[in-house]
């Protein structure tokens, strides 16, 4: 007992300095008045429980209002903390209020049953009352870490440190008590020597108060978890108390009976957290009884819009659209019906709701009317018992027969209907009151501009899709204007050379290239599919280009091939092809029958270079500067549509390439082709970056 009363009186002594330095050289700090409370009501308790110790028969229970009001010093400290101005008289209001009015209430309870003289009758529950202040106290001392801003945390670190210490050996000291209705000697014994050590740590917390700073207010997620965390609590002292009997009266059968229940009471606990309607009516019930309004507007914007641009979400853009505008109001899932081009309005999303087969709405529908002439949210159980509400509205059944629609939100893009989506019930009844309802017209304006960017973002991939179909066709319609050129050579010198075998042989040649160019063209027009152009593979240049000699030798001057072996890159064979025998046919049709064409093949660092080169007319520099490379722009007059150069550009670019090109008037032209080499590291960075271009 001597030991127990020098821990208790060293208790006294330190709280009593720390209540010093807070009514002394601190008081000018925030929260020093609260700190000063609770260090002298710890004072008063310490002194008293080290007189008590004196006494042989003395056990922690003896303190008994000095008990309580200890606990409702520290237990007022950390409110104030939590509720705004903590070196102010403790005036607080709203749910931290109703907070601390429950948290007397319960202080009072235990006082009376602390102070009773008879309390040994009482059984266990004395000591039951002092634990759930210790359990009070962790669950404060954890709201008031969590709620203060992480670059506030380093002033109430020690603090919260400290009384969290202080609390959890309470916690363990009197759950000896209630559970085995005995305690060990030196943990009563050491009891003011642990609170004690907690005060440098409460006074350093203090020391690092700037003056005037503001401390964290209330939230509704305080609130929330404190409710939680508080009712889940009470849970297990209860289902705990319960066991207890359960094992003292049920006699042979009080360990099986005990073990069962507190099986069943944790996984009914599991059961309670995990449900999404209960913890919805929760958060319904405090915002309905706790707040002068309904919603954090704040945090459910920022949840709102977090939702609709939301990237990489497994959802599609529809369903997040429902979920977005559903979580404001706790609704599961709905409906969401967009504007078509006709003016119709059709089922575009369905979240929650099964797989309805609804029919389109017509723009001339009561309900489409409606919504863009007044805007309005329609209540559905509201027009279900009073229709004249909504003056003429008339509902169509399909929204009506289904018991689970609850709001009908229109989706106004300036004085345009967008679109509407249906809600499905909430998981917690609610009604739809002012607040419901600006909170969702506002969210439903926000939604059509989503909704209206989502649908021009289609349009213009549908746009695309047909520019790359046209640009296809104009492709296709180049190479058909080709081979009619080849054919109709072939026929108008058909009567003068039908008896030259020469001729005879190349018009065959001729031909049968056509053909297979004719059929390349079919296969294109059936495997069209704008998008990704065809797989490339690694082509041998060599042979590319004497394939491109012979197929020109039909025409004067023909092709002289200086190639270098064994250059290979990663290409679309027969794009490359392509881009070579028009860039041959076009030197071919501008140099007379006697000129010179070359074409060279060569590497330059990572690239492969293959040059097109003749002695013919040349363009001029205006030409080169403002119309080569573009659609429709030819030299060639009638005889041309000036889409050649334009289709082998952008072929060459698709594969990673470039083409240079140098001429001169009445001397010729020179095409510079640039590919990468296979192997070179530069073929993907080159198709990258020609795709995003």
């Amino acid at each position: 007992m001597d030991l127990a009363a020098i821990s208790y009186f060293t208790a006294a002594v330190a709280f009593g300095v720390l209540a010093a330095l807070a009514l002394g050289p601190w008081r000018k700090r925030p929260g020093s008045l609260w700190v000063a409370a609770g260090a002298a009501l710890s004072v008063a308790w310490a002194g008293h429980m080290g007189i008590l110790s004196l006494d042989v028969g003395a056990t922690p229970l003896a303190g008994g209002a000095f008990e309580v009001l200890r606990n409702a010093g520290w237990f007022a400290l950390l409110l104030a903390l939590l509720g705004g101005r903590s070196d102010q008289p403790f005036r607080l209001f709203g749910a931290l209020g109703l907070i601390t009015l429950a948290l007397l209430m319960f202080l009072l309870v235990a006082l009376l049953l602390l102070v009773l003289p008879a309390f040994a009758i009482l059984g266990p529950w004395p000591a039951v009352a002092v634990l759930t202040m210790a359990v009070l106290g962790l669950v404060l001392v954890e709201q008031v870490y969590r709620n203060t801003p992480p670059q506030q945390r380093w002033e109430i670190k020690f603090l919260t440190l400290g009384l969290g210490s202080v609390f959890a050996f309470d916690l363990f000291l009197f759950a000896d008590l209630v559970l085995f209705q005995a305690m060990e000697g030196p943990a009563w014994q050491s009891r003011g020597l642990v609170n004690a050590i907690v005060v440098p740590l409460i006074a350093v917390s203090l020391a690092r108060r700037p003056v005037q700073r503001e401390a964290p207010t209330v939230s509704r997620q305080l609130l929330f978890h404190t409710a939680a965390l508080t009712g889940a609590g009470l849970y297990l002292l209860a289902v705990g108390a319960a066991g207890y009997y359960l094992r003292h009266v049920g006699g042979d059968l009080g360990g099986l009976l005990q073990v069962t229940f507190l099986f069943g009471a944790v996984v009914l606990l599991a059961v309670i957290i995990t449900s999404g309607a209960l913890r919805a009516r929760l958060r319904v019930f405090l915002s309905k009884h706790f707040f002068r309004y309904s919603f954090d507007y704040r945090q459910e914007w920022l949840r709102f819009t977090g939702t609709l641009s939301a990237e990489g979400d497994e959802l599609p853009f529809r369903q997040r659209a429902i979920l977005a505008i559903g979580e404001l109001v706790e609704s599961p899932g709905g409906l969401l019906w967009v504007r078509e081009r006709d003016g119709g309005y059709r089922l575009d999303g369905v979240l929650n709701l099964g797989e309805p087969d609804y029919a389109p709405e017509p723009p001339e529908s009561n309900l489409a009317q409606f919504l863009e002439r007044t805007g309005w949210v329609i209540d559905l159980d509201e027009y279900r018992r009073d229709p004249g509400f909504y003056r003429e509205l008339e509902l169509p059944d399909w929204l009506l027969d289904n018991p689970r629609h609850w709001a009908v939100v229109p989706l106004l893009k300036g004085d345009t209907l967008q679109g509407f989506t249906v809600l499905a019930r909430p998981r917690a009844p609610r009604k739809i009151e002012w607040e419901e309802r600006d909170l969702l017209k506002t969210a439903g304006r926000q939604l059509a501009v989503y909704v209206a960017l989502v649908q021009t973002d289609e349009a213009l991939l549908e746009a695309r899709q047909f520019e790359a179909f046209h640009r296809l066709a104009a492709f296709l319609v180049h190479d058909l204007k080709n081979v009619s050129a080849q054919l109709s050579l072939v026929c108008s010198n058909a009567e003068r050379h039908a008896g030259n075998p020469d001729f005879v042989r190349d018009a065959f040649r001729t031909v049968a290239n056509a053909r297979e160019r004719l059929e390349r063209t079919q296969l294109q027009l059936r495997q069209v599919q704008p998008g990704p152009s065809a797989p490339k593979r690694s082509v041998d240049l060599a042979p590319l280009l004497e394939e491109v000699v012979r197929a020109s030798a039909d025409l004067r001057p023909e092709p002289v091939l200086e190639a270098q072996d064994k250059v290979a890159v990663m290409a679309d064979h027969d794009a490359l092809r392509n881009v070579l025998m028009h860039l041959v046919r076009n030197a071919q049709e501008a140099t007379d029958d006697h000129g010179r064409i070359t074409l060279r093949l060569y590497t330059e660092g990572p690239w492969a270079m293959v040059l097109v080169e003749d002695n013919g007319e040349g363009m001029d520099q205006n030409f080169l500067k403002h119309r080569l490379f573009r659609p429709f722009q030819t030299t060639k007059g009638n005889a041309g549509m000036g889409i050649g150069l334009y289709e082998a550009r952008d072929r060459i670019v698709a594969m990673g390439g470039r083409i240079d090109v140098s001429s001169v008037t009445g001397e010729g032209t020179r095409f510079t082709l640039r590919l990468p080499l296979r192997g070179s590291g530069l073929v993907d960075e080159q198709i990258l970056k020609a795709e995003e271009a």
